[in-house]
């Protein structure tokens, strides 16, 4: 869109450039309708996302379920990345047991919500790309920004039981609005980051804490005990 620019003013100044100036005015309009469909497209399809997550937090919300949600790896999410919405707040997750999505028992006598989240769908799509590795940075920095396109950078900071990432010049996607899923999951990218820290750590993990400083989001992962 550039280029169209400098050829419209070029053809503009100089009398005999005239076809450069209408060339140039085509890339222009051309760039900008290519800017709008984007932008459009992409807040169509969070906006019909968003209906189908209504639902869930119905869901959520009629089980009188409201808890932090634990994200579970592959390897204990009956072979695909989930996330546990327990019946009680929990430190630990025993031995999950599928009763039929989206119930599951996780402890003796204990029920609750596995439901798939756009963190699930995240993990699928690096893992199939090769981009999921044994290193947390590397894989983080290979999906959310190399593979996904949701930040610039990635800075990731683990302590004792717990991971701190930071996502810099983030893109903000909100399929949850103000419903009561977002208090059991996070945000959506909380959820994505959360799915990676599971499936790479193979540990059950839990958003403590979220928060945005200029142009960044740091989200803060509590790794809980699992069987």
């Amino acid at each position: 869109m550039v280029l169209g620019v400098t050829l419209a003013v070029l053809g503009y100044i100089e009398p005999g450039l005239t076809p450069l100036m209408i060339v140039g005015l085509s890339m222009v309009a051309a760039g900008l309708l290519v800017y709008w469909d984007e932008g459009s497209l992409e807040q169509v399809i969070v906006s019909l996302a968003s209906a189908a997550w209504d639902n869930v937090a119905a869901l959520v919300e009629a089980a009188g379920l409201i808890n932090k949600g634990i994200y579970l790896p592959s390897s204990l999410g009956n072979g695909e990345p989930s996330v546990l919405i327990p019946s009680a707040p929990i430190d630990s997750v025993g031995r999950l047991s599928i009763i039929g999505r989206p119930l599951a028992l996780y402890g003796p006598g204990l029920r609750g919500l596995l439901l798939a989240s756009p963190g699930s769908r995240a993990v699928s799509i690096c893992r199939d790309a090769g981009a999921l590795t044994g290193d947390l940075d590397a894989s983080l920095l290979n999906c959310i920004v190399n593979q996904l396109s949701l930040a610039r950078g990635i800075d990731v900071v683990e302590s004792s039981g717990e991971v701190t990432v930071r996502l810099s010049k983030f893109r903000p996607i909100d399929l949850y609005g103000g419903s009561i899923i977002r208090a059991a999951l996070g945000s959506t990218l909380a959820s994505i980051v959360a799915s990676i820290v599971a499936e790479v750590k193979n540990r059950p993990v839990m958003v403590s804490e979220e928060s945005v400083k200029g142009n960044s989001l740091i989200v803060r992962l509590r790794v809980v005990g699992g069987a």
